[in-house]
């Protein structure tokens, strides 16, 4: 068997153990998703339900059959190799010019990916390396990956990913969505009238950078918000507590000094900070309340120093919420009572104030 078929295979059973955790919406989202990317069909193309249908159907029993195997070895050139040491995998692979992630995601769970290298380069002293055509991917759609000091950009989940949200009705979506395509300058109206890669070309490349710039800022977040999320992985895979410790972390990554609001206020990149807001969800989007009010207002006035502001305001809040979860991280005790109190005295606290405007996000 081939290389790209055993990746296939293992991406097939590393579904079949991460499908159960998403909702119902979002499982079909990433469903369909999976169904255009496997079928050659871009993300804007809609086409009769019906073979779609019997795909999902197919997929849920190859679901079924391969749930609990778990990823089988790679076979490359006789050898057996570990699916989860791609630094070892692509020892072998970046010379024929291809590229292979592995890693382990939220809960532990797993996820792959393999494709053509598009590009290598360094990055403040991470190498970055960009993928193009992917030869197999899981139902994940990760855009970025930091392993190592390596980051690897995937452009083709990003594709869909953005598509999702330009297609994304809801008013407090598509304002920022206005908004960054505007900073690329382009409009909305004309994007979902006449899509094409073409047309998207300075919006992938923008948002691909700032994606680059997220997981630059993940990398140089510290070993204490590392620390804190292996924490929360190993005693509460899983739990509202692991959400909220990869929220801290996700948002210590964008507004820190070296992260990604940091980037885009020095690179004047009014396209990357108009789908910032657009791309927060979770934990990030409660613990920063400042940013969608900073964005509408530097629309209006176009003052980085309001962006900077909410930049600070947002980092300061997570720096917070990480000297919170490093307290509990040294407490011993039942696993549900930590969850308890850490729920009542960090999480509810630190995200009241957004969750007390639901008109948001």
């Amino acid at each position: 068997m081939d290389l790209a078929s055993q990746v296939r295979q293992n991406c097939q059973r590393s579904d079949a153990e991460v499908a159960g955790h998403f909702s119902l919406c979002g499982l079909l989202l990433r469903l369909r998703n999976l169904y255009k990317w496997e079928h050659g069909l871009p993300p804007w193309r809609e086409e009769d339900s019906a073979p779609m249908l019997e795909w999902v159907s197919q997929r849920e029993d190859l679901w079924l059959e391969m749930l609990g195997q778990g990823p089988q070895d790679l076979v490359l050139e006789g050898q057996a190799m570990d699916p989860f040491d791609s630094q070892t995998v692509n020892q072998r692979l970046l010379p024929q010019g291809l590229i292979y992630g592995a890693g382990r995601v939220g809960g532990l769970l797993p996820a792959f990916f393999l494709g053509r290298l598009e590009a290598r380069y360094e990055l403040e002293g991470l190498e970055v390396l960009e993928v193009g055509q992917e030869l197999g991917h899981d139902i994940l759609f990760l855009p970025g990956l930091c392993q190592e000091g390596r980051v690897f950009l995937r452009r083709e989940p990003l594709g869909y990913l953005l598509w999702d949200k330009l297609a994304d009705p809801r008013p407090s979506q598509a304002r920022f969505v206005r908004l960054g395509l505007e900073g690329y300058g382009l409009a909305l109206e004309e994007v979902l009238a006449n899509p094409s890669w073409d047309l998207l070309a300075p919006v992938m490349q923008g948002e691909m950078r700032a994606v680059a710039w997220h997981e630059l800022g993940e990398a140089r977040a510290g070993e204490e918000a590392t620390q804190a999320l292996q924490w929360a992985l190993t005693q509460h895979p899983l739990s509202e507590v692991e959400h909220f410790a990869r929220g801290v972390k996700d948002l210590l990554a964008d507004t820190g000094d070296q992260g990604r609001l940091a980037h885009i206020i020095a690179a004047g990149a009014r396209g990357a900070l108009g789908f910032y807001p657009a791309w927060l969800a979770g934990f990030p989007r409660l613990l920063f309340p400042e940013i969608d009010p900073a964005v509408l207002a530097f629309a209006q006035g176009g003052d980085w120093a309001v962006i900077e502001r909410a930049r600070r305001a947002g980092g300061q809040r997570a720096r917070q919420a990480l000297e919170r979860l490093l307290s509990f991280t040294r407490e011993e005790g039942p696993a549900e009572q930590t969850r308890a109190r850490l729920r009542q005295e960090v999480i509810q606290p630190l995200t009241a104030c957004r969750a007390r405007r639901p008109g948001q996000g």
